[in-house]
C-alpha cells in the first residue's frame, strides 16, 4: 500500500494576510489625505475633541488597572510594565483632553500638542520591555521599586500639567513643526509656523516611537502565529493601530480630518486590547490566566495555554490506560518543540510539532489493555496491534479538520531513516522533519521512563542510544539537537 499524501502547511495563510492588508489600511487612507488638502477639510469641534480623548484615556485606564490589579500576584515584571505602559498613555491623554481649549482651560496650551508623543512614547518603551523574557537572576529593581516608580510616573503627569497651565508658551512648537517638514516637501500644507526648537527633538522621538512599537509588534505577532488565540490577534492589533496614530500626531494638521484620525486609532488601539482581554476572561479565564497569556513566554508555555479542552480530553484518555505513559505525550511534545527551535522552524510549524506531539499516542486507545499493561515481552501478534497504533491515531485526527495538519508527523513517527521503521517504512527525507523530529523526542521520553517490562534507562544511556542511531536510525541533526538541549543546566 503506497503511503498517503499529506500537503505542508508553511507561513501565514491567506486569512490572515488579508486581515493584516485591513488592518493596514488606515495609513493609506491617512497619507492620501496629508498629500491632498482638497480631502482633508477642516473640523474644530473642542467638545468632540475632549470626550475622544477622554475615552481613549478611560480606555487605557482600565486596562492599565487591569494589570496592574494582578501584577504582584503573579510575581512577573512584565506584567507592571504592561499595566505602567498603559497608565503612562491613560496620563498623558487625561491631561490632554484636559487642556483642549474652551472646555475645561479656557486658554491655549502648547502641552496639549506634547501630551500624545509622549505618551506613545513612554508607553512604546514599557512595552518593549514587557515583551522580554523573565530573567532567572530575580527582580529586576524597577519591579522591586514599582511603588516608587509609580510615584514617579505620577510626579511627571503632575508636572507637565502645571507646566502646560502655569506656562503655557513654554513648550514652544508642536511636536509636528519641529521635524521641519510639515509635509511642505510634498508641496502641500505650509507650516503655520517655523520650528523654535532642533527638528532632530520630534524626529527622534518619532524614530525612538516607532522602532519600539514595531519591535512589539513583532514579538505579539510572533507569538500569535504560535498560539492563534484571539487575545493575542487583538493585542497585535492593538500596537499596530497606534504606530499607524503616528503618522497624523507628527504630520497632520490640527483640526484637520487627517489629525483626527490619530485620536480614533489610539482609541481603536486601546480598545481592541481591552476587548480581546474581555473576551479572554468571558471564555473562562480568571483575570491572572487573561493577564498571564498577554504576557510573552516561552514557545512552549505559550503552546500549552492555548489548547482547548477537547486536545486535553484526548490526551487524558489515552494516558489514562496506561499509568506508566503518565505526562508522556506533554514531556514529548515539549522536547519536540525545542528540537524544532534549534533546527529553526517558524512559529506554524512549532504549532503542529506541538500538536503532533500530544497526540501521537491517541491510537492507542484501541489497543488492548491485556497488551497495552503487559509486563512481559510481546509477541509478535501483539506486537503487530500496537505497531497499528499511529495508523489508528492518524484515523482519529483526520476526523477533527483543525487537527489535519498533524497527520503528516502522527502517522510517521515511528518511521526510521533507514526504512527500517513504520508503518510504511520511509527512507531519509521522504520521512517529514517534523516526524523526524517526534521520532527522537518519543524515543528519548520512552526509553529514560519506566515501563511495565522494563526500568527507565539513565539519560546518559539514552542519548548514547540516539547518538549510535544518528543518520542511521534517527536525524543526524535533531539528535544533535536534543544533545545540546540535554546540556547541563538547560531545563527541558
Amino acid at each position: 500500500m503506497l503511503a498517503p499524501t499529506y500537503p505542508e502547511r508553511r507561513g501565514i495563510d491567506l486569512w490572515d494576510q488579508a486581515r493584516l492588508a485591513v488592518l493596514a489600511s488606515p495609513v493609506v487612507v491617512l497619507t492620501a489625505l496629508l498629500l491632498n488638502p482638497s480631502l482633508d477639510p477642516s473640523i474644530e469641534v473642542h467638545g468632540f475633541h475632549f470626550v475622544i480623548v477622554t475615552l481613549a484615556a478611560g480606555l487605557s485606564a482600565l486596562v492599565a488597572l487591569a494589570v496592574l490589579a494582578v501584577a504582584d500576584r503573579l510575581g512577573d515584571p512584565r506584567a507592571f510594565y504592561v499595566g505602567l505602559a498603559f497608565g503612562a498613555i491613560a496620563g498623558f491623554f487625561f491631561i490632554h483632553g484636559l487642556l483642549t481649549p474652551g472646555i475645561v482651560v479656557p486658554f491655549p496650551s502648547n502641552g496639549i500638542g506634547w501630551a500624545p508623543p509622549l505618551a506613545l512614547l513612554l508607553g512604546a518603551v514599557l512595552l518593549a520591555l514587557s515583551t522580554a523574557r523573565p530573567r532567572p537572576s530575580g527582580e529586576p529593581w524597577v519591579f522591586r521599586r514599582r511603588r516608587l516608580v509609580g510615584g514617579l510616573l505620577f510626579a511627571l503627569w503632575v508636572a507637565f500639567l502645571a507646566v502646560s497651565l502655569l506656562a503655557p508658551q513654554f513648550l514652544a512648537g508642536h511636536p509636528k513643526t519641529l521635524v521641519g517638514v510639515h509635509l511642505h516637501l510634498a508641496g502641500v500644507y505650509a507650516p503655520a509656523q517655523r520650528p523654535e526648537h532642533q527638528p532632530w527633538i520630534a524626529a527622534a522621538g518619532l524614530v525612538v516611537t516607532c522602532a519600539l512599537l514595531v519591535y512589539s509588534a513583532l514579538r505579539y505577532a510572533h507569538i500569535y502565529r504560535l498560539s492563534r488565540m484571539p487575545l493575542h490577534a487583538t493585542i497585535l492589533a492593538g500596537i499596530v493601530l497606534l504606530i499607524q496614530s503616528l503618522l497624523p500626531i507628527y504630520f497632520g494638521t490640527v483640526w484637520r480630518l487627517s489629525w483626527w484620525g490619530y485620536h480614533a486609532l489610539i482609541l481603536g488601539g486601546v480598545g481592541a486590547i481591552l476587548l480581546g482581554m474581555m473576551l479572554d476572561y468571558r471564555q473562562g479565564a480568571n483575570l491572572s490566566e487573561t493577564i498571564s497569556r498577554f504576557l510573552l513566554n516561552a514557545p512552549v508555555d505559550t503552546l500549552e495555554r492555548s489548547y482547548n479542552e477537547v486536545l486535553t480530553a484526548l490526551v487524558a484518555a489515552v494516558e489514562a490506560r496506561d499509568p506508566y505513559t503518565k505526562g508522556h505525550s506533554e514531556k514529548v511534545a515539549r522536547l519536540a518543540v525545542q528540537i524544532g527551535e534549534r533546527l529553526g522552524l517558524p512559529p506554524e510549524r512549532l504549532r503542529l510539532l506541538h500538536q503532533a506531539g500530544l497526540l501521537h499516542d491517541v491510537g492507542k486507545i484501541g489497543v488492548p489493555d491485556g497488551i497495552l499493561n503487559k509486563a512481559g515481552r510481546l509477541t509478535a501478534e501483539e506486537l503487530a496491534v500496537v505497531r497499528e497504533h499511529p495508523l489508528r491515531s492518524e484515523e482519529m485526527i483526520s476526523r477533527i479538520r483543525s487537527l489535519r495538519p498533524t497527520l503528516r508527523a502522527v502517522r510517521w513517527h515511528h518511521e526510521r531513516v533507514d526504512g527500517s521503521g513504520y508503518p510504511d517504512r520511509l527512507v531519509g527525507d521522504a520521512i517529514p522533519l517534523e516526524a523526524r523530529i517526534l521520532a527522537v523526542a518519543d524515543v528519548f521520553d520512552a526509553m529514560s521512563s519506566g515501563r511495565s517490562y522494563r526500568p527507565a534507562w539513565p539519560e546518559q544511556a539514552v542519548l548514547a542510544h540516539l547518538e549510535d542511531g544518528a543518520g542511521r536510525l534517527y536525524d543526524a541533526r535533531c539528535v544533535q539537537a536534543i544533545k545540546r538541549i540535554l546540556a547541563p543546566g538547560v531545563p527541558i
